[in-house]
């Protein structure tokens, strides 16, 4: 199926809920904490990787990984009632073996559910492949919208590389075929890569778009951002920050995917407000469903606001209704959006934030459409810093 498709299917059904959004947006939430309608679950930080950029390998651990039975008893709850979106990442989801059995559960305990992402680095294509064509099977059965991706760093050995996995780059493409393969018989179902940016590959970017191109795959790039919560990797902060050469390549990167994408696809969005950031001094115009109507959920049982916050407590130990509305954990989430997310990289569900607060996605459609057809205006156009 067509990216476009798919996006086109995505705005139908979330257009049935604009109105719960305008409701929740320009009223509810300014008054009273909403219930979160975004969760990503880190449902294992063990992985199949040893990436130069992440750090949640070295946390992987089998054993305090929350398992189905306790999963579901965390789920079983209205509290969750309104979540729409939801994303499974980690760690390597695959490695766990009852990963289907896990979407099964959240189709079941999401009553509201439109649309399923998983991450993957497809580097075990004998167990990927049948595990998340049963996924794609099941979610096609139930009619909701699933998007998986596969980790793609450079071509070749860059890949192999950045992931310090022999023969990596071959063990993702078989991955990579047998996905495009399910994409095409599925309607319900969007397939493609994904890649971050950071000095190591730099100069592969242009080489990985085309490659994608060639092979009529989507891609999403990404910046390299450094946060404990989602990737462990404040430490390597030092080592592998940006600089002015890698700042000025991915500013020119980003404003040329613009022009390229459609004005309507979240990619643009995102991109468009990585230019900005890189112009402005990293002063972030994003919106973010995170602030006010979103959850991230560690494989232990540790819940947060988004991969910035502090940890609200664990959900083995106590609701997670009541960390959510905990007035501690709302007062330190208030700091948060004070203190952090003005200056925040997270490309996390941005697409969901921009679609949630309406009059700043109609603000950038317009934008977009100026910077899509003459990029030397961009700098014209970004949003004044408050």
């Amino acid at each position: 199926m067509s990216t476009d498709t798919f996006r086109l299917q995505y705005l139908a059904r979330s257009a049935a809920g604009v109105p719960r959004d305008l409701v929740n947006s320009l009223v509810l939430s300014r008054f009273k904490a909403i219930r979160p309608t975004v969760l990503i679950y880190n449902c294992t930080f063990v992985c199949d990787a040893r990436c130069e950029m992440c750090g949640n390998w070295k946390m992987g651990d089998r054993k305090s990984d929350m398992t189905l039975d306790q999963l579901d008893g965390v789920m079983a709850h209205d509290f969750w009632g309104a979540v729409e979106n939801l994303n499974i990442s980690g760690g390597e989801p695959t490695t766990r073996n009852d990963l289907p059995e896990m979407v099964e559960l959240f189709f079941r305990r999401l009553p509201r559910i439109r649309k399923i992402g998983v991450n993957t680095t497809g580097l075990t294509p004998h167990r990927a492949i049948p595990m998340l064509t049963r996924i794609v099977e099941f979610c096609a059965e139930k009619n909701v919208l699933l998007s998986v991706r596969v980790s793609l760093d450079g071509i070749g050995d860059i890949h192999n590389q950045v992931r310090q996995v022999k023969a990596g780059f071959d063990k993702a493409c078989q991955t990579i075929d047998a996905m495009q393969a399910l994409a095409e018989k599925h309607a319900n179902f969007q397939f493609g890569l994904a890649a971050t940016i950071f000095a190591m590959n730099l100069e592969e970017s242009d080489k990985l778009l085309a490659w994608a191109k060639s092979r009529r795959l989507d891609i999403v790039f990404n910046m390299l951002r450094f946060t404990e919560n989602m990737l462990n990797n404040k430490s390597l902060e030092e080592q592998i920050q940006f600089r002015q050469r890698e700042k000025d390549f991915m500013r020119r990167f980003f404003l040329d995917r613009v022009s390229e994408e459609s004005v309507l696809s979240g990619q643009a969005f995102m991109y468009l407000h990585y230019a900005d950031m890189i112009a402005n001094g990293y002063h972030r115009t994003m919106p973010c469903p995170f602030q006010r109507q979103g959850l991230l959920l560690n494989p232990e049982g540790n819940l947060f606001y988004c991969e910035n916050s502090e940890k609200l407590g664990n959900v083995l130990d106590e609701s997670a209704e009541s960390l959510y509305f905990k007035v501690a954990n709302l007062a330190h989430r208030d700091v948060l959006l004070d203190k952090v997310c003005p200056t925040c990289l997270s490309p996390c569900q941005v697409n969901v934030g921009a679609m949630k607060q309406v009059v700043p996605y109609v603000k950038f459609l317009r934008r977009a459409y100026q910077v899509k057809h003459d990029p030397a205006r961009h700098l014209e156009t970004i949003p004044p810093v408050r």
